[in-house]
């Protein structure tokens, strides 16, 4: 990622760069195992401080096997980082989860269509897809429910996601925008949120 102004993360890759507007408080976690585990710990550091003592033991485990388990979800899509949102909404702790990918190849191309295939064609419950702009393109809105394994409890924990699949302008490729949240009860709320993101969506030769 390379610098940008708060509020703002861009991506560079391929001949593309991205800018992404998102609200505050979003930190970047990078999708590698090792540097995965401890970028979530020191998010969680940071965001369980003035908790009280009593109640950071168990939250901080649920949060952190949760994290895990999206920062695993990124890595099997191809991402090398993911931007993740710890806050409380209704009293809720609550996770969430941005992950651009940038996938080149054309309409045509069997490699383009594969990895298209394995970072969408999941056995998950689709509640919709269609076709909207953004960015000035049109792109497919998918948004589906998923089980996502806690990462070191041998349990799962639904998972609603929605998926933005943005044609690059010159043909060859496709920018994917991944969100996701495992906090249900504000799902809906997290729904909105993450549209908003990818509506603020700019993409640019570089």
């Amino acid at each position: 990622m390379s610098p940008a102004e708060p509020g703002a993360v861009r991506g560079r890759e391929a001949g593309w760069g991205w800018t992404l507007l998102l609200p505050p408080g979003w930190a970047t976690i990078p999708s590698e195992p090792i540097a995965g585990r401890r970028a979530v710990t020191k998010l969680l550091d940071r965001r369980l401080a003035h908790l009280p003592r009593d109640r950071v033991v168990r939250l901080r485990r649920q949060l952190e096997a949760e994290l895990r388990g999206l920062v695993a979800q990124a890595r099997e899509s191809g991402a090398g980082s993911l931007h993740a949102h710890l806050a409380l909404m209704r009293g809720l702790p609550v996770s969430a989860t941005c992950t651009p990918a940038l996938l080149r190849g054309g309409p045509d191309d069997p490699r383009l269509l594969e990895l298209l295939t394995t970072a969408l064609d999941r056995d998950d419950d689709v509640v919709a897809v269609d076709v909207r702009p953004v960015a000035g393109l049109a792109a497919v809105r998918r948004r589906r429910h998923r089980l996502l394994p806690v990462e070191g409890t041998g349990r799962t924990v639904r998972s609603t996601s929605v998926d933005w699949a943005v044609p690059l302008p010159d043909g060859d490729g496709a920018l994917l925008l991944s969100f996701a949240t495992v906090t249900e009860p504000v799902a809906e709320e997290l729904v909105l949120l993450f549209d908003a993101i990818a509506q603020s969506l700019e993409l640019a030769p570089c």
